[in-house]
């Protein structure tokens, strides 16, 4: 075995791929809204634990279809080969746009404010991340080893951050004395039944489901590895890459929001708002644990920023290999007009900010996507059964991360009707440029002939 599939190529490399797309900013702003809304902290944590169950069950379901077709392009590649161009295409179309391109923007402008300490887009945070994603851009395009070398260092910084503030959070919460009348959010046994109960109050299942709805954007990207899997020497970590990155993933936000919750008092974590983790961590450690807070998400979206623009512009790869983009784009080992592609889109929405307003509709968009690719494993069963029998367990994974999805869609069409339609709104996009970029394909074809 050779150092590129020994070191940079391996199993740990694959995690940090998944990992530093699925950490972004989403678990360091929900838990505030949903004290807000559930009132329990229990619940709150109950939240995402279910959203935790849910994106296990699809990366399950992803990692079944990376045992059987190891296979670049994510979504794009399974629709188009086993399903139809048509629903690949429209698979495609969305990556691009809602799984990529607007993500990327919005995790580097998370970086920019953070790293200036800032809490508005101004002209030097679009700065710090137009330069972040130029520096990402540019160690991609050295080469795949190079840009996930440089993610695995930054998502070991970012892990280091994550328990310095456990350690101080624990020290805190057992230790230091808090002072007469303190009492933190999560001031309730988790192990009682009675808020459990709760869940069977109309009002209070209807908020839970809004709060999931927004939860489960902090954990979509967990399918990240599947998008390279070509491009590997062996594609056998891939789906064990994407499993364990998701459990890893899942314990890290149970273990913060726990932390969070259990570190500061209800009324600090509701007047926080989307920067209640700063206000927690100063108020466990002072000054010093604020600033490690603020470089640990900093990271974070830094993570995302890399993460993406190592797989975001294989998608454009393979839509190019099958003659939907320029021939230009599918450049082979390294996709580096792709990755100049994906990045330059990004930086148009950096500086048309205004355009970030839509992205909360992004985790429906992108979830509905994942449980239309997952489901590839059903709608060429044959296909996929005779590689390998399909095991029960990748079934239940995949139906939970299905039925999921739906009662997503269910929840956006009740409280959210703007990002339904939006969601809609982008799949039918993809639809019309296909039919489109058909007509010109076929028209090109017979030219040539």
């Amino acid at each position: 075995m050779t150092f590129h599939q020994r070191g940079a190529l391996g199993l740990v490399t694959l995690v940090c791929l998944v990992i530093g797309n699925m950490i972004g900013a989403g678990v360091y702003i929900s838990t505030s809204y949903a004290l807000g809304a559930l009132g329990d902290a229990r619940l709150v944590l109950v939240a995402w634990a279910i959203g935790g169950v849910h994106a296990l069950c699809g990366s399950i379901a992803y990692a079944a279809l990376a045992r059987r077709a190891s296979l670049s392009g994510g979504e794009y590649t399974f629709l188009t080969e086993f399903v139809h161009p048509s629903v690949g295409f429209m698979a495609g179309w969305i990556s691009i746009i809602a799984g990529f391109t607007a993500p990327i923007a919005a995790a580097a402008m998370v970086f920019g404010e953070y790293a200036l300490g800032e809490t508005t887009a101004t002209v030097s945070v679009r700065c710090v991340a137009t330069g972040w994603v130029v520096l990402c851009a540019y160690f991609h395009c050295i080469d795949l080893r190079t840009g996930t070398l440089v993610n695995n260092w930054v998502v070991a910084s970012k892990f280091l951050g994550f328990a310095l503030f456990l350690i101080a959070a624990l020290v805190f919460v057992v230790w230091k004395d808090k002072g007469p009348g303190w009492e933190s959010a999560l001031d309730k046994s988790l192990f009682a039944t009675d808020y459990l109960g709760r869940l069977s109050e109309p009002e209070v299942f209807k908020t839970m489901l809004i709060q999931l709805f927004f939860i489960s954007l902090a954990y979509t990207g967990f399918n990240a590895s599947i998008y390279i899997a070509g491009d590997l020497p062996s594609g056998r970590w891939v789906p064990l890459s994407m499993v364990l990155a998701c459990a890893i993933v899942t314990v890290v936000y149970l273990l913060l929001n726990g932390m969070f919750l259990m570190g500061a008092s209800r009324e600090v974590i509701l007047e926080g708002g989307d920067y209640f983790v700063s206000s927690v961590a100063k108020e466990i450690g002072g000054l010093p644990l604020q600033w490690v807070m603020r470089v640990t998400i900093a990271l974070s979206s830094a993570t995302s920023v890399l993460a993406m623009l190592a797989t975001g512009p294989r998608v454009l790869t393979m839509m190019s290999r099958d003659g939907w983009l320029p021939r230009r784009l599918d450049q082979s080992p390294t996709p580096r007009i792709a990755i100049l592609v994906q990045a330059t889109a990004s930086l148009l929405i950096v500086w048309f900010a205004n355009l970030l307003d839509l992205i909360s509709y992004l985790g429906l968009t992108l979830t509905l996507c994942g449980a239309l690719a997952t489901g590839t494993l059903w709608f060429a069963f044959s296909e996929m059964n005779r590689r390998e029998r399909v095991r029960w367990w990748e079934h239940l994974g995949l139906a939970i991360y299905v039925v999921g999805a739906i009662v997503l869609i269910a929840v956006a069409w009740w409280v959210k009707r703007e990002q339904f339609w939006l969601t809609l709104g982008t799949f039918a996009s993809g639809i019309f440029v296909y039919l489109l970029s058909s007509k010109s394909k076929n028209s090109r074809g017979l030219e040539k002939n």
